[in-house]
């Protein structure tokens, strides 16, 4: 069994809709859920059955990158810009990305999910950022 917590401060509602499916699914338990109210930062501690660690991860890795989009101020305000930033997810870099979070849950018993998009995902925005270049630069050519 593996003990796991994960901390948000701005994506609140994310963190619970990934709750839910998690949990839907089957791939885990809540041992707690709670705000801690004098910093807004909102915590759940998830335990799962190693077996189902590859499914979580995964499940885990979607809403990172559904953050990531997030913060883009672009993206999050052109659903159709987001719904090309997530075909990233059938890269080389989605592979590499859930590498380093497996890792790096293996290694760590909490993760912030804004800090963790951040600080290292790095690659995977830059990605977005030269998505986005690419896009502009098209529709200047074509004028």
């Amino acid at each position: 069994m593996k003990r796991f917590t994960i901390h948000t401060k701005n994506y609140k509602t994310k963190l619970i809709n990934f709750t839910q499916i998690v949990l839907e699914r089957n791939l885990c338990t809540i041992e707690t859920n709670h705000s801690t109210k004098c910093t807004d930062i909102h915590s759940i501690k998830f335990i799962w059955a190693l077996s189902a660690g590859k499914e979580f991860i995964q499940a885990l890795m979607l809403l990172l990158y559904d953050i990531a989009i997030q913060e883009n101020p672009v993206y999050r305000h052109s659903p159709k810009l987001s719904d090309l930033a997530e075909g990233l997810q059938n890269t080389h870099l989605h592979i590499h990305d859930t590498r380093r979070l497996k890792a790096f849950i293996q290694a760590n018993k909490e993760l912030h999910l804004d800090g963790y998009v951040a600080f290292r995902m790095e690659e995977y925005r830059e990605k977005l950022d030269m998505m986005l270049y690419t896009i502009i630069k098209k529709i200047n050519l074509s004028k």
